[in-house]
């Protein structure tokens, strides 16, 4: 069972952020918040992503189809964000509730693809090797491109050899997670990679957090 569909009678209102005139001018946007959509309970307002990472989830999902990346932009062009500067601040709950509308509309697969495609579109420290270190690089990253007080976290904690462990705790898609995990780790070794959810609880089902065990063979 997935966890909280319905947003009806939960928004806030935030200005168009492209072609502000005067503030009496601009127009107002009423975004959903993500509260009962994920499990995720940290409070979420005034957190902010840098507009890098919303601009690779639209080159992401452009690289699954036309189509989806389509759909990626007018979800956001909804939510009052038609443009996108790679060094401005947007509210977080805007590409959160894009990336949950799009859930909704075609699925979890297309956010584990998602996820998977956005190691293409962006840059990791020259100094990183293998899937282990880009695992764990995840959190710093994320921290870097977010901001607010309770963001959430990525957890890595090595296993084996070629397998470890992610926990997710931060207000994303839990199948976004999951591409991303895989796609991270794929960008950085040839061998296969599986990526499954373990552990007793779900952001989709409710929890707070998700575990994924990773494994490249």
């Amino acid at each position: 069972m997935v966890f909280g569909h319905s947003i009806s009678g939960a928004s806030e209102t935030i200005k168009r952020f492209v072609g502000l005139g005067d503030e009496e001018d601009a127009n107002h946007i009423d975004v959903p918040t993500v509260d009962d959509r994920t499990g995720f309970d940290g409070d979420l307002d005034g957190s902010e992503v840098v507009g890098r990472s919303p601009m690779s989830y639209v080159a992401a999902s452009e690289s699954i189809t036309e189509f989806m990346g389509k759909q990626t932009k007018h979800k956001l062009a909804n939510y009052g964000v038609e443009e996108l500067d790679p060094d401005e601040w947007y509210p977080l709950k805007v590409p959160l509730a894009m990336l949950f509308d799009m859930r909704e509309d075609y699925g979890e697969s297309s956010m584990r693809n998602m996820g998977r495609h956005i190691p293409e579109h962006v840059e990791f420290p020259p100094d990183i090797e293998g899937a282990e270190e880009a695992l764990r690089s995840v959190h710093q990253a994320y921290q870097h491109n977010h901001r607010g007080t309770e963001i959430g976290t990525y957890e890595f904690e090595k296993t084996g050899e070629k397998e470890g462990q992610m926990v997710c705790e931060n207000p994303y898609p839990c199948e976004f997670d999951q591409g991303l995990i895989r796609g991270v780790a794929e960008n950085f070794t040839d061998s296969f990679v599986d990526v499954e959810e373990i552990g007793d609880e779900c952001r989709a089902d409710g929890g707070k957090r998700c575990t994924f065990h990773v494994e490249w063979i």
